[in-house]
């Protein structure tokens, strides 16, 4: 293997711009190769964590690991609680939204059509009369 950066291609390239990458990351804040992804590992509430950040070891992986180490340790300068820091941590590092499944199936739906129908009242022009479900004919009657 030669010294000469330019002439290095493939993955020898791909690890010496992750060395460097590593020398660019602030204090207090690394990155680690776990064979195709790349950790953060940082000091929180006294001990030493390794944590995923979703970036592969691809060119643009790398650079993402570097801008998400900058903001890790931004964070971790201003954070006072561990559960504050992991929530964050999910939401800008590994970019996960709480998202509630509001989706119902067929018969859920025909259910509440049906209760809204049935607990509703009968529009006449004379009265409000309460609809009747042991009589079909209830929203017919006159």
């Amino acid at each position: 293997m030669q010294n000469n950066p330019d002439h290095i291609i493939g993955f020898e390239r791909l690890l010496l711009i992750f060395g460097d990458a590593q020398k660019e990351t602030p204090k207090g804040v690394g990155l680690k190769r776990n064979k195709k992804t790349i950790l953060l590992q940082f000091e929180l509430a006294g001990q030493r964590t390794q944590r995923g950040c979703n970036c592969s070891f691809t060119l643009d992986g790398i650079a993402d690991a570097l801008k998400k180490a900058r903001k890790v340790a931004e964070k971790l300068k201003t954070i006072y609680t561990t559960s504050e820091f992991d929530e964050w941590y999910e939401e800008a590092i590994l970019e996960r939204s709480k998202i509630e499944d509001d989706r119902i199936t067929f018969k859920e739906a025909i259910e509440l059509v049906e209760n809204e129908f049935w607990n509703g009242y009968r529009r006449s022009k004379r009265e409000k009369v309460k609809r009747d479900r042991n009589n079909p004919s209830t929203a017919w009657r006159k």
